[in-house]
């Protein structure tokens, strides 16, 4: 490196300045206890109407504690991280996830499997023996001198021949009728 080059300066921020979205802040106005984040101000309004609506069954026996824990929830989420995000992009991922589709997308859109269709048609299924030899040729004429390829002859006639096991029991009645 010659030593004219300008030197190299790095800037690190933190995620608050790189990602200053913060509300009520206005000016030098500070809201009470804030400036708050979304996540803050998501579980305030939710946390409040919670307690607007159930406030007859938590009123007498339990007292402040709820609004003391609604407080304390608030506080939590001011800058809580889970794996590095915050708590608002993964209930959004959460929420994602639990609304698409169950057989997934495919380029963007709902992958559906495509309706089953009768297929009709004909089918031909033909003998493919040894390459067929012109009429009249020594092949066709020659007798096969294999004796296991030739086919036996069956005493009912067409078929083969039966097996040893199939005549005795074949003449197994017989006996048994004497």
């Amino acid at each position: 490196m010659s030593s004219t080059a300008p030197a190299r300066v790095g800037r690190t921020y933190t995620r608050a300045r790189a990602f200053p979205w913060v509300l009520g802040k206005i000016g030098d106005f500070v809201l009470w206890l804030g400036p708050y984040n979304a996540a803050q101000l998501i579980i305030a309004a939710a946390g409040t109407f919670l307690l607007i609506k159930t406030f007859s069954w938590w009123a007498g026996p339990l007292g402040p504690i709820p609004v003391a824990a609604l407080g304390v929830a608030i506080w939590a989420a001011r800058a809580h991280r889970i794996a590095g995000q915050a708590p608002l992009w993964i209930a959004y991922g959460v929420l994602q996830r639990a609304l698409q589709p169950a057989v997934g997308r495919f380029g963007g859109r709902t992958a559906r499997f495509p309706r089953p269709q009768v297929l009709a048609g004909t089918f031909l299924i033909e003998h493919t023996g040894p390459a067929a030899a012109p009429p009249g040729s020594a092949a066709v004429l020659a007798p096969s001198t294999n004796p296991r390829s030739r086919p036996r002859p069956s005493a009912r006639g067409g078929g083969p021949a039966p097996t040893p096991l199939q005549q005795m029991l074949r003449e197994r009645p017989k006996a048994a009728a004497r």
